[in-house]
């Protein structure tokens, strides 16, 4: 459906909507466990994802020539928008409201807890484990989005992401930049469900998001973004927190991002990528050909993009039924 199609108004208007204890704490307890006892080896489990992608991709290599692309944006200088928002090139971003206690940084640091350390994602859970498989099909999930996106549903890539205490790394000082999840390679819309492992705060890296009802649609990447991002945009921009086990949904082009851990603790999330089971896998939303990419869908559902495998191995059926020729 189009999202002026969507019944939910929330939804309909500002391009995303939170959805309160979606997966209930024993549940929650169920993937935290789950989680500690991945990251407790982390290495291992890259090591093998990573293999089954490279074999993959082996197996389908395509003869196609492959674009260089260019980022430089880490050697610009910051620039204020606000007091909250700042820019660096081509990227908006939120930024520190509290000075780093390099103290506590060193006491986090020496923790014996990994994920006080771990400032980077897990990619794949879904290919690779069967705790967080299961739950990519929660019938709670599957609810929302029927009402949100589809009545035949894919989720097509999946991520835990966390921000360990007082994160400062990277180009925007431990924040996400502002950004749309619009994925040019489906013909029909995708939406991003995000459940919050630990409590979420405005402290310690919620979610900024920019509603679809101040007037925007797709942007071209980051220098659309940054030419939308005005100071008087942002002034509409809402920020939401979370409790273990809610939910934050949003459309591919609601422009998001989140601020940097500024407190002692560390913060989860599950972001899970979903599409409808009827879109075709291509280029697509997309008039600019520079961005363009070669495809490929293998004939048992591999798909790849430049060569490299485009999301998760393979696309989980979460609801529905499948489609000839559709991802």
């Amino acid at each position: 459906m189009e999202l002026s199609e969507v019944r939910h108004a929330d939804f309909r208007e500002n391009g995303f909507m939170v959805v309160r204890n979606v997966l209930p704490p024993d549940e929650v307890a169920t993937l935290r466990r789950r989680a500690d006892e991945i990251i407790s080896d982390v290495e291992t489990y890259r090591q093998r994802d990573t293999a089954e992608r490279q074999r993959l991709q082996e197996l389908y290599k395509q003869d196609v020539e492959e674009l260089p692309r260019y980022n430089t944006f880490a050697e610009q200088p910051e620039e204020r928008i606000t007091g909250r928002y700042a820019r660096r090139g081509d990227r908006v971003y939120p930024v520190r409201q509290r000075p780093i206690d390099e103290a506590a940084v060193a006491a986090a640091q020496a923790s014996d807890n990994p994920w006080q350390r771990f400032g980077s994602t897990l990619d794949h859970l879904a290919d690779n484990d069967a705790v967080f498989r299961k739950f990519a099909a929660h019938p709670n999930v599957v609810k929302v989005l029927r009402e949100l996106l589809a009545p035949n549903l894919k989720l097509w890539f999946d991520h835990l992401y966390n921000k360990p205490p007082y994160n400062d790394g990277g180009p925007y000082g431990g924040a996400n930049r502002f950004h749309q999840d619009g994925f040019f390679q489906f013909s029909r819309r995708s939406v991003t469900c995000w459940i919050a492992l630990d409590e979420v705060t405005e402290a310690n890296g919620c979610f900024h998001y920019v509603p679809i009802a101040a007037d925007y649609g797709q942007v071209r990447f980051d220098e659309g973004v940054a030419e939308e991002l005005t100071a008087e945009r942002l002034e509409h921009t809402v920020l939401v927190t979370l409790k273990p086990g809610d939910a934050a949904f949003h459309d591919r082009w609601t422009m998001h991002a989140t601020g940097p851990n500024e407190t002692d603790q560390h913060r989860r999330g599950w972001a899970m990528h979903y599409c409808d089971a009827e879109s075709q896998f291509g280029n697509f939303a997309n008039d600019d050909p520079w961005w363009e990419h070669a495809y490929y869908q293998s004939p048992d559902g591999v798909h790849i993009r430049d060569n490299i495998v485009a999301g998760n191995r393979r696309y989980l059926l979460v609801a529905g039924q499948e489609f000839p020729g559709c991802v």
